[in-house]
């Protein structure tokens, strides 16, 4: 992980990366894509979770979100980092509607899948300051006040994948431990022991 700021100190420099980016300042807005990279990654993973794992890598979407908002740069009317965010994911969301659509062909084209698809993104962007989130860092974080999800978005990312996808499924997706361990195929014994290192994982990482 890059070295860790205090949430307000992050929240300042983040700030002024989005006034200097729509002033114009490329390294500024580099930089500021670079910090939101690991959000727009692991919320690409989650929408990609039922409906096109396997089909497009999470890291080539954040990649294509991170082009696109680099020459829409202008588009964006927001100025904090969570309107920042909220731009990002809808760049993402309109990405994976299109490898949707490339995957599944006109014919097989259902509505529906874009709306779970897009259900998805805003479950894993509000798990990101949600309860859960705050439970696993220190109380100083504040992760409903700032950006902090910046932070918690990275260490998801930097988890083994066993501990990140049970975390995602009981988290972001609602699943019970019952259905996590259809999804993952063990016993309903082993995801809940998964689970809780999982976050005793998340949670090391974050302190």
């Amino acid at each position: 992980m890059t070295e860790r700021l205090d949430p307000d100190e992050t929240q300042t420099r983040i700030a002024k990366l989005i006034a200097d980016a729509r002033s114009g300042d490329q390294n500024a807005l580099g930089e500021l894509l670079d910090s939101y990279r690991k959000f727009v990654k692991f919320l690409a993973r989650s929408g990609l979770h039922h409906h096109l794992r396997g089909k497009a890598d999470p890291s080539d979407l954040a990649q294509e979100v991170c082009i696109a908002a680099h020459g829409n740069m202008a588009d964006f009317r927001g100025q904090t980092p969570e309107e920042f965010a909220g731009w990002l994911r809808g760049i993402l969301q309109n990405i994976l509607a299109m490898h949707l659509r490339k995957y599944l062909g006109t014919q097989k084209r259902d509505p529906r899948l874009e709306q779970n698809l897009n259900a998805s993104l805003v479950n894993a962007s509000g798990f990101l300051q949600s309860k859960i989130a705050a439970d696993v860092t220190s109380p100083s974080q504040h992760f409903a006040r700032n950006e902090a999800f910046l932070q918690l978005a990275e260490a998801l990312e930097s988890l083994p994948e066993h501990y990140r996808e049970v975390i995602v499924l009981r988290h972001v997706e609602g699943m019970s431990f019952a259905d996590v361990a259809k999804t993952m195929g063990k016993s309903v014994d082993s995801v809940e022991k998964l689970w809780v290192r999982g976050l005793a994982k998340l949670r090391t990482i974050m302190t």
